[in-house]
């Protein structure tokens, strides 16, 4: 028997539903806690943030959804719980960094490998701490993000170890890998589109989780159809690992949406014709709230938070058919695949 680890408990695999593997129900930039502009009418927020996930559930049929929130963004234990709650979605947070250049706050990067796995094991087994309190909900997945994304992008330097990682990016890298090792999860990364144009990251990562002792069939490249380079992709997916494709209906670092959902559904297909199906799935990378939402037009980032919840439906998979895919291709990548992914052994 496997399990999906919710923010509201164990629950058996097959109950998942329709899963969507990367998502934020709240976003903020890390500092963005301490703003005044950013102070929270928090039942204001949980009900603003249920409706979309009600929606997204009743119309669609989404029945789990993986918050990819690391502490330093704005992981919130609570409000995951009480929109789980009200909704009855599955939530499953996340323990986790965002890449070194924005994220890995200075405490954690004084912390040993040892001392970094013990905390993402600890978050996956017995709650994550939240404003300096123990909570009772568990992780469920494991974040690690390299690149260099920040105010001005650019692809990433050749770091100590050789790679195009970050000091402290390797560590926490290592730690999440003896932890999935140890409790038997996945980890979902973070890449950044413009690291594929020096090297593939997610080749990068999994060096480095592997030599951790991480399943790389339990491991999800995040973010690689962004920038889709078909031999990169297909030698991912040749050492066993998985390829999310994401920012559906979300330009990023491409002009329009449509630019981009165009080009990423076109290598989609092309690792499904070479019979990669198996290791795909699909998500946004929406923000159901950004409490900076008032400043959406100075700051282009924030289309996160506009694509509709039913876009998935509407215009993507509607695209994907049309190039050749079934309906038992979609449903694997947004059921079989990454619930076979996320499942812990009970």
């Amino acid at each position: 028997m496997t399990i999906l680890r919710t923010v509201l408990g164990d629950v058996p695999a097959e109950r998942s539903g329709m899963i969507l593997t990367h998502e934020h129900l709240l976003y903020g930039y890390p500092g963005a806690e301490t703003d005044h502009r950013t102070v929270l009418d928090y039942d204001a927020t949980i009900d603003m943030i249920s409706a979309q996930v009600s929606r997204g559930m009743s119309e669609f049929g989404y029945g789990t959804m993986v918050d990819m929130t690391p502490p330093e963004v704005g992981r919130h234990p609570q409000l995951m719980a009480d929109v789980a709650r009200r909704t009855g979605m599955n939530v499953i947070a996340i323990t986790g960094f965002f890449p070194e250049r924005m994220g890995i706050p200075y405490y954690w990067r004084r912390q040993t490998v040892e001392e970094l796995t013990d905390f993402f094991v600890r978050d996956l087994t017995e709650g994550m701490v939240f404003a300096w309190q123990q909570t009772p909900y568990k992780a469920g997945v494991i974040k690690i993000a390299t690149g260099q994304e920040s105010v001005e992008p650019k692809p990433s330097p050749i770091g100590p170890n050789g790679r195009r990682i970050h000091y402290y990016e390797d560590r926490v890298i290592r730690a999440a890998g003896r932890a999935s090792a140890r409790v038997g999860c996945a980890v979902n990364t973070h890449t950044d589109p413009m690291d594929y144009d020096v090297t593939n990251p997610g080749i990068e990562q999994l060096d480095i989780l592997e030599e951790e002792g991480a399943d790389p069939s339990r491991v999800i490249i995040g973010h690689a159809f962004v920038n889709p380079d078909p031999v990169q992709l297909r030698d991912i997916c040749r050492r066993g690992a998985n390829l999310q494709l994401d920012h559906i209906g979300i330009p990023w670092r491409v002009d329009t949406a449509e630019e981009l959902d165009e080009m990423m559904a076109d290598a989609l297909v092309g690792l499904v014709e070479d019979g990669y199906g198996d290791q795909l799935v699909l998500s946004y990378d929406r923000w159901f709230f950004n409490p900076r939402s008032d400043v959406t037009e100075s700051d282009p980032q924030l289309a996160n938070e506009k694509v509709d919840i039913g876009y998935m439906f509407t215009s993507f998979i509607p695209r994907l058919k049309k190039k050749g895919l079934t309906d038992e291709q979609v449903s694997r990548m947004l059921i079989d695949n990454p619930r076979r992914i996320l499942a812990i052994p009970a």
